[in-house]
């Protein structure tokens, strides 16, 4: 037992210069995990639960900002849309598309958030980090629901290559972009400045 020990920390201590990229994506999986676990936010749910309790309220807020801002993006770039039950935008050619609890970028938010917490460097600039990436987050949400609307409506043959593929994969991307900002700025800078004083 004790080799087995001996021989992972020696492969751990080998694997130091990715340290940061593997428990970047040990949290991101644990939390993304967990999420689905404990919160039940399905698209076909009355309302959102967290351990059997409705928090659905935060969810309705952002998903009707969401649908209003849009909303407004439709009309700028004048693509003609309805709104059913307030959630569902349908187009000129009959396609549709429902903003559902998982259109609310909230599991994003919460496993970004998981990531920084759990990354290296100092927790005095991660609570702010997190939040100064919140509004980054949503726009990105925002641009996205807005251009899948957008092929929707005009080329709704892509949709599912646009929605599932592109802009799903394109979300974690920037998660992992804001990831390296927040590993380059406030860990491996301070260190290499830390190591100089000390030299």
């Amino acid at each position: 037992m004790a080799s087995i020990v001996r021989h992972i920390h020696k492969l751990w201590n080998k694997l130091r210069p990715y340290h940061g990229v593997i428990l970047f994506f040990a949290v991101m999986m644990l939390a993304n995990w967990t999420w689905k676990i404990l919160v039940h936010d399905g698209n076909d749910d009355p309302y959102v639960q967290l351990f059997g309790l409705n928090i659905s309220w935060p969810f309705i807020k952002i998903q009707h900002e969401v649908i209003r801002v849009v909303g407004l993006i439709f009309n700028l770039f004048n693509i003609p849309f309805g709104l059913l039950h307030r959630t569902t935008f349908i187009f000129l050619n009959g396609a549709s598309s429902e903003i559902a609890w998982g259109c609310t970028a909230m599991k994003q938010a919460f496993i970004f958030a998981c990531i920084i917490a759990f990354s290296r460097g100092s927790w005095k600039n991660k609570w702010w980090f997190i939040l100064a990436a919140l509004p980054i987050l949503h726009t990105f949400n925002v641009i996205r629901i807005s251009v899948v609307g957008a092929v929707l409506a005009y080329h709704p043959h892509y949709f599912e290559l646009v929605h599932t593929f592109i802009f799903k994969y394109s979300f974690y991307f920037l998660i992992f972009l804001l990831w390296v900002l927040w590993e380059e700025m406030f860990y491996i800078r301070p260190l290499k400045k830390k190591q100089l004083v000390t030299r």
